[in-house]
C-alpha cells in the first residue's frame, strides 16, 4: 500500500448524485492509481470497484464524497467490506513512513509493522493489510493462498533482478529495476523495502523510491 495522488477535481456525476460508480468516476479513479488497487497494488483490468474508504453502510453522508472513493480490487473489497473504516487514508499519507511492508517467504506470509507505537488507524491499516495477504484465518483458503503465491512470484522475480544488477551492474537491470519502483507498478511498497534495506541499492536507487515516483515513458 503506497500513498495515492488524486486529482483534487471531483469528477462532474459526483455533485449531481447520479453515481457514486459512474464512468466518470472510474476513469478518474483508474488513471490517479494507474489501474492500482489501493490497497493490495495489484494492476485491475476488469475486476475493479469503487471502494468507500469510509464504508456506505456507515457513513452515508460519504456516499458521494470524491476524497472517500478509491479503486480496489473485489478481493480486497471483500476483505475490507464495513468492518475497516478508520484506515489510513493514502490520499493524505505517505503510508510507507508509517508502515514497513516486507515479505517473509521462510515463514509464508507478508510482514507490516509500525517502528513506534501505531496510531489506531496505523493499527488497523496493519490488520487489514495482514487479512489481506495472509488470509482471514490462520490457514489460507485457496483464494488466500492464490492471492500469496502472486504476490510471491512477483516479489521473487524483482529479486532476481536486484542480484542481476548488484552482480552486473547493467544498464538494462538498472532500467528494469526504475521501472519496477514507479508508482504504477505492482507491489511497489514491497520492491521499495528491499532497496531501502540494502546499502548499496540504496545509494543507487533512493531517487526512485520516493512515493510519487513515477517512471517517464
Amino acid at each position: 500500500m503506497i500513498r495515492v495522488y488524486k486529482n483534487p477535481v471531483a469528477p462532474p456525476s459526483l455533485p449531481k448524485k447520479l453515481s457514486w460508480n459512474h464512468d466518470d468516476v472510474v476513469a478518474q479513479l483508474r488513471e490517479d492509481q494507474h489501474c492500482k488497487c489501493y490497497l493490495c497494488e495489484r494492476k485491475l483490468i476488469t475486476d475493479f470497484q469503487v471502494d468507500h474508504l469510509q464504508s456506505r453502510h456507515n457513513f452515508p453522508r460519504l456516499i458521494y464524497e470524491w476524497s472517500n472513493l478509491f479503486l480496489c480490487c473485489f478481493y480486497c473489497n471483500c476483505k475490507k467490506s464495513d468492518h475497516f473504516d478508520n484506515i489510513l487514508n493514502p490520499a493524505l499519507t505517505d503510508i510507507e513512513d508509517l508502515i514497513t511492508q516486507k515479505m517473509d517467504f521462510p515463514n509464508a506470509k507478508a510482514v507490516f509493522t509500525n517502528p513506534g507505537t501505531p496510531s489506531p488507524q496505523t493499527a488497523e491499516t496493519i490488520k487489514l493489510l495482514s487479512r489481506i495477504f495472509n488470509g482471514t484465518t490462520g490457514i489460507r483458503n485457496i483464494r488466500e493462498q492464490a492471492f500469496y503465491d502472486y504476490t510471491k512470484s512477483k516479489i521473487s522475480d524483482f529479486q532476481a533482478l536486484l542480484l542481476d544488477w548488484l552482480e552486473t551492474e547493467s544498464p538494462e537491470a538498472e532500467q528494469a529495476i526504475m521501472e519496477e519502483l514507479s508508482s504504477a507498478a505492482e507491489f511497489t511498497a514491497f520492491k521499495r523495502h528491499l532497496i531501502r534495506i540494502n546499502p548499496r541499492l540504496r545509494s543507487r536507487f533512493a531517487p526512485y523510491i520516493r512515493p510519487n515516483y513515477l517512471i517517464s515513458k
